[in-house]
């Protein structure tokens, strides 16, 4: 890995392909899922101003100023062409991928082995980790000088709110998984049915990562807990337990989960990024 400054570690690496601040799903969402989601985080960010206003802590001229740059996201988005789309997500997974091989000098940080088998899952962890991992980083050093202290506040709250609830959910996941396929292998033997134990001998991730928060690791662990989930979904399909077709809403169903804590990470991530330019 390379080793570089701390304070500039994302200078080389984190431009956006374009000027639209607001990340795009996973190329495999839909596209009526792909605007749902980036109007919420619109919508999300025009309460923010108007609280913010409410609280007296912004002007009535910079509350007009955020609400003009949310339409102009929301024109820049409808104007897309589907190509662009494709383009500015690959274009972040291959940045993703960048800094996850490199190193930051002084930062203290927690090697994890990443193993993932499934290959859905692979899209998730490159275009919206390594974002969450710097992010959950800077947002501890340059937090202070890039928001205020209303707006500091609300971030963090949602990101503990949001990562919570996918840890309750794949928590959840995986003991109905697990306890549904225990349940159902123990009656096929008990008829002396065949029973197919399938396993992935390639695994779409393996590797070992840097974290550089606790909120880095929780975000890895609901990865990890979810491909386990869908070891099991594995299982339920070889052996006619369940259809392949419900396996996949469930896994559309995570990835929609997993979207908001994804782009509010990535937002911030960019906005921080002003500030640990100009240090």
């Amino acid at each position: 890995m390379t080793t570089i400054d701390l304070t500039h570690a994302e200078a080389v690496a984190d431009e956006p392909v374009t000027g639209l601040p607001l990340a795009l799903p996973d190329p495999g969402t839909g596209t009526a899922e792909i605007a749902d989601d980036v109007e919420a985080e619109l919508t999300e960010m025009n309460a923010s101003a108007d609280a913010l206003r409410k609280e007296g802590l912004i002007s009535t001229a910079d509350l007009e100023k955020k609400k003009a740059e949310v339409e102009r996201t929301r024109k820049l988005f409808r104007e897309l062409s589907p190509e662009d789309r494709q383009a500015i997500v690959r274009r972040r997974r291959e940045l993703g991928r960048q800094i996850l091989d490199r190193e930051l000098a002084g930062a203290a940080v927690v090697s994890v082995a990443l193993k993932l088998n499934h290959t859905r899952l692979r899209p998730l962890f490159e275009q919206w980790w390594p974002y969450m991992n710097r992010m959950s980083l800077n947002l501890q050093r340059f937090g202070q000088a890039t928001f205020s202290r209303s707006e500091l506040t609300t971030i963090e709250s949602f990101m503990e709110r949001e990562l919570a609830k996918l840890e309750d959910y794949v928590d959840e996941q995986l003991r109905v998984a697990s306890a549904y396929r225990q349940q159902r292998e123990q009656e096929m033997r008990a008829k002396d049915d065949v029973v197919f134990e399938p396993s992935v001998t390639r695994p779409a991730v393996d590797i070992e990562v840097q974290a550089y928060s606790r909120f880095a690791v929780r975000a890895l662990q609901v990865l990890i807990k979810f491909d386990q989930a869908m070891n099991q979904f594995d299982f339920m399909v070889w052996n006619g337990i369940r259809d392949m077709t419900d396996v996949n809403e469930e896994v559309s169903r995570f990835l929609r989960k997993f979207q908001p804590l994804g782009l509010r990470s990535y937002t911030t991530h960019l906005k921080l990024m002003t500030t640990v330019r100009n240090v």
